[in-house]
């Protein structure tokens, strides 16, 4: 059976009979067009009211924060602060990747069902319903996909074709030789400068980064989107609607088709600027931040078609634009290529 045909059908979404407290009632919105309500790009600030950390792109101006990730209802003030912020750090890097995946249609209906919830717990809940739900309108729940997409399709011709991810990283030991620092030890990637999300939340959640080393240097094989799904409770509050997407999106780099097995095979990879430095200025490094924390910056863009690279995962094709590696203490510029 093909890719797309496995997903024709029922969504398959998790439906939790649980006793849920605290929160509040789901707000009116979510439900204007999602091309119309995203306002313009901003800098990277904190809510004041809040205290959350905004992405600059790639999130939906009118995202319900009723949804939140994990299991259960949370229920105390930091509780939600942190599942509110966990989508913000997730939920961009997944819409850029679904809306440049070459192969996504319909027939996809999880991941349409996914958006149209981050944006209205009761319209999420309403096509979870129709599309899964004994007594759902079947049609209308169709209907509603096909809305999902066009609206995410015409809300993404609004964003940036580049993306930004930051992680950070230790540098390795110093290697007398060739003068040049390995990335070691690094965390997940999000659209947003990981100091200022450790500040509140040190383990925070985002794309995960597989980093590839030989004798040459460094390169980064892929970003895979973040596995976290968010939640919607009933109105009643009776119920626990969980919003599982069933397919998994990577952003791989470099010249690479499907392998066996779903393995990428990578022909050619895209290499990191090496981080060389000398001796004095190595030590001087090394003094002034003993852990050795940086961060990597990567801006990336779509090139060519996305390929199958499991029955259930999307690989979209990538090229570097620009990657910057800087001390996480000082800001200072360790290492910089353009593509």
């Amino acid at each position: 059976m093909t890719r797309i045909g496995m997903r024709i059908g029922a969504v398959s979404l998790v439906l939790v009979l649980a006793g849920c407290g605290g929160g509040s009632s789901t707000p009116e919105g979510g439900e204007t067009e999602a091309a119309s309500s995203q306002a313009a790009p901003a800098p990277q600030i904190e809510a004041p009211a809040d205290g959350l950390i905004m992405p600059p792109s790639w999130m939906p101006a009118d995202w319900d924060r009723n949804v939140y990730p994990g299991s259960g209802a949370p229920g105390d003030a930091e509780s939600i602060r942190r599942g509110r912020q966990t989508m913000l750090n997730t939920v961009p890097f997944t819409l850029w990747a679904v809306a440049n995946d070459t192969l996504v249609t319909e027939a996809f209906e999880p991941i349409w069902v996914w958006y149209a919830a981050i944006r209205s717990c009761d319209r999420g809940i309403q096509m979870t319903e129709d599309l899964a739900g004994e007594f759902g309108d079947r049609a209308r729940g169709k209907a509603a996909l096909t809305q999902a997409r066009n609206e995410l399709k015409a809300w993404a011709a609004k964003q940036p074709s580049d993306m930004t991810l930051y992680f950070t990283a230790k540098l390795g030991q110093w290697n007398e030789a060739d003068g040049g620092f390995r990335l070691q030890e690094w965390s997940h990637a999000t659209t947003l400068k990981p100091q200022a999300i450790e500040a509140g939340d040190p383990y925070f959640d985002g794309a995960r980064v597989e980093l590839w080393s030989d004798r040459t240097g460094q390169a980064i094989n892929h970003f895979q989107a973040s596995l976290t799904a968010p939640q919607c409770v009933s109105k009643d509050r009776t119920k626990v609607y969980k919003f599982e997407r069933m397919s998994q999106w990577w952003v791989v780099f470099g010249d690479v088709d499907r392998g066996m097995g779903g393995l990428a095979d990578y022909k050619s990879r895209a290499m990191l600027p090496p981080i060389t430095l000398t001796r004095d200025d190595a030590a001087a490094l090394a003094q002034r931040n003993p852990q050795r924390k940086v961060v990597v910056a990567v801006t990336f863009a779509p090139v060519g078609s996305s390929f199958v690279k499991g029955i259930d995962q999307s690989a979209i094709r990538a090229k570097f634009r620009q990657v910057t590696v800087t001390d996480a203490l000082d800001g200072s510029v360790l290492a910089s290529k353009s593509y």
